[in-house]
């Protein structure tokens, strides 16, 4: 495995600007590399998405179904290591319409927190075919989506996304 190093270039200068209400705002770029040791349960989870499937992990001793999976729960700090298949259906939690461009969808789009059926967590993606329109939005909140495998699933993140249900 390879190690990131930090960035050795000038950080960019920080520049205020007068909002027309007097609120100064200040545009700054974080350079922040990281390195971490991916759960394990996220490998057998992106194993899957290539059979378009989605795996949760269970909670030993309980009801609570963890999406993305992970090997233990950051609440009762049990075990959670019995994978058992969620959605593909679920329930949108909260979202953000963004207009920020990086290389990802053309704004503006949508980004979801979805639970899906069977699990007790929520978990973020694209909310693809979506009303972006801000007046519309908030009943998006508790509507019903789906995840959508893409035809060729290469097992990692950019596999799915979200649609409303009709």
């Amino acid at each position: 495995m390879t190690e990131t190093k930090a960035s050795t270039s000038p950080s960019p200068a920080r520049k205020k600007q007068p909002d027309p209400e007097g609120i100064v705002f200040v545009d700054a770029q974080w350079d922040v590399p990281q390195r971490y040791r991916a759960d394990p349960a996220i490998e057998r989870m992106f194993d899957a998405f290539k059979e378009k499937r989605l795996l949760g992990t269970r909670v030993a001793g309980g009801d609570r179904v963890i999406f993305p999976p992970q090997s233990y729960c950051e609440v009762s700090y049990r075990d959670a290591n019995e994978f058992v298949e969620v959605g593909p259906g679920g329930t949108i939690r909260t979202f953000t319409i963004s207009h920020t461009k990086w290389g990802g969808p053309t704004p503006p789009y949508i980004v979801a927190f979805v639970q899906l059926d069977g699990a007790s967590t929520a978990t973020g993606g694209y909310l693809r075919n979506a009303n972006t329109d801000p007046a519309g939005s908030l009943a998006l909140i508790g509507a019903r989506c789906r995840v959508v495998f893409r035809d060729d699933p290469a097992g990692e993140w950019s596999d799915i996304w979200f649609e409303l249900e009709e």
